[in-house]
């Protein structure tokens, strides 16, 4: 069961982030990717056996996985795979050659493996409904927009066929009913706020997601020195630790610590003296903040965040309707590799694209670094917390890992290695 409900089976720009995960996962079992990543950020075969690029990291070829089917029988040739991929990126050179894919680029893509892991770069066709065909280890047999998801186990799956016969994904169900019906028998895997309690068959992932502040373009907080004050004032810990009981981590850096190294560079220590002294000779406007009505902790963190600011002498409105200031956001961090989920992460903020060097230099730590300071120095968002992302399972369920970035489909864990275990018939051994 899920949260959200996607009238599409499609991850448009536009996607919420609770859409984002719910559709990523769900795709992501349905259709491959070339590449995909683990934690660490390391490529792994997944449709391509093998890849190598020149030097400038503009021409890539990638060696397709022989006898691949689509779920409609057709071939995965390189023909049609190189059609998916040019129609994702117009602006790329895509051809097809004997048994792979030349990818070719005017600017060069630093991180072009992880760019091609992220679950928009799923290689999937459509029918004449709009319904995902792809290679993966499950086919769509039903789908009813913003209810239902049904996925049969694909038998002729180049992977090996998944032990699970049949999928049903319910989308549109709120936490609470979601905890119900697990311990109802109602459903084997639902999601859990990160901040509840966890134990015996639930899981958390990294910290993937980040909590922040953005100013709209057309905020009245136009002031550097008023969104400085304001990042200043707001103190986190007790969010953390009452609101969000204990889970994810204060943060000041677009990127969490396991990802990087360097978070605490970016302090997230409250200093309300200084916020008091940064608008000492001025009279900030009064400033409206929203938040999204679907997640269940946002009005509580968006009222304390405005309590906090008050206190500074800032205030600030905590609305649902008209036209907002600040908006309170929980953003997807979609990839282990830092470099591509700071790029995400400022597309999601509409914040400029982060600048790092072109091949063959490759993108060093001090690189990344800079690339996110130049982000953050001007308050244009203010980072708030990382989450993770946290489900729980039924004990039936058996082979279920905990996957470190909450994926159903990577390098560490897929769903289609878990089996359920069935009840023993009268006279049947073990």
């Amino acid at each position: 069961m899920m949260s959200s409900a996607p009238a599409a089976l499609d991850l448009p720009a536009n996607t919420t982030p609770a859409q984002y995960w719910d559709l990523a996962r769900a795709l992501s079992l349905i259709g491959d990717t070339l590449v995909k990543l683990d934690a660490q950020g390391r490529p792994h075969p997944a449709l391509a056996v093998a890849w190598q690029s020149d030097l400038g990291g503009r021409e890539w070829q990638f060696t397709l996985r022989r006898g691949v089917k689509f779920h409609d029988g057709s071939a995965a040739s390189p023909a049609s795979i190189a059609q998916i991929v040019s129609a994702l990126h117009p602006g790329w050179n895509v051809r097809a050659s004997t048994d792979s894919v030349l990818i070719e680029s005017e600017n060069t893509v630093p991180s072009l493996l992880a760019e091609l892991a992220l679950p928009r770069n799923l290689l999937l066709k459509r029918n004449a409904n709009g319904v995902p065909i792809g290679t993966g280890a499950f086919l769509v047999t039903e789908w009813q927009p913003g209810r239902l998801l049904k996925l049969a186990a694909n038998e002729a799956s180049w992977a090996g066929r998944p032990f699970i016969d049949v999928i049903d994904i319910e989308f549109g169900r709120a936490f609470r009913d979601q905890a119900i019906a697990l311990e109802l028998d109602k459903a084997d895997v639902i999601e859990v706020a990160p901040q509840a309690a966890l134990g015996g068959q639930s899981h958390r992932s990294l910290p993937v997601e980040l909590l922040a502040l953005v100013f709209s373009a057309s905020s009245a907080a136009q002031d550097i020195h008023l969104r400085q004050a304001l990042a200043l004032a707001i103190d986190r810990k007790p969010i953390q630790s009452v609101l969000l009981k204990g889970a994810g981590e204060p943060a000041a850096g677009i990127l969490p610590n396991w990802m990087t190294g360097y978070s605490a560079v970016f302090s997230s220590q409250a200093n309300m003296q200084r916020a008091r002294e940064l608008l000492a000779e001025s009279r900030p406007p009064a400033l409206t903040l929203t938040y999204d009505p679907t997640d269940p902790q946002a009005q509580l963190i968006a009222e304390r965040i405005a309590l906090d600011a008050r206190e500074a002498g800032i205030v600030i409105q905590v609305s649902l309707s008209g036209p907002a200031d600040i908006r309170l956001m929980r953003i997807v961090l979609p990839s282990s590799d830092p470099p591509t989920s700071l790029t995400e992460a400022a597309t999601q903020l509409r914040l400029p694209q982060p600048v790092f060097p072109a091949p063959p230099r490759s993108i060093v730590l001090d690189d990344l670094y800079q690339a996110e300071r130049n982000l953050v120095d001007g308050y244009s968002v203010i980072p708030l917390f990382h989450l993770p992302v946290a489900s729980a399972v039924s004990a039936r369920l058996r082979r279920w890992e905990t996957s470190p970035l909450g994926d159903w489909h990577e390098a560490e864990f897929s769903l289609a290695d878990v089996w359920i275990a069935g009840k023993l018939t009268a006279g049947a051994q073990k």
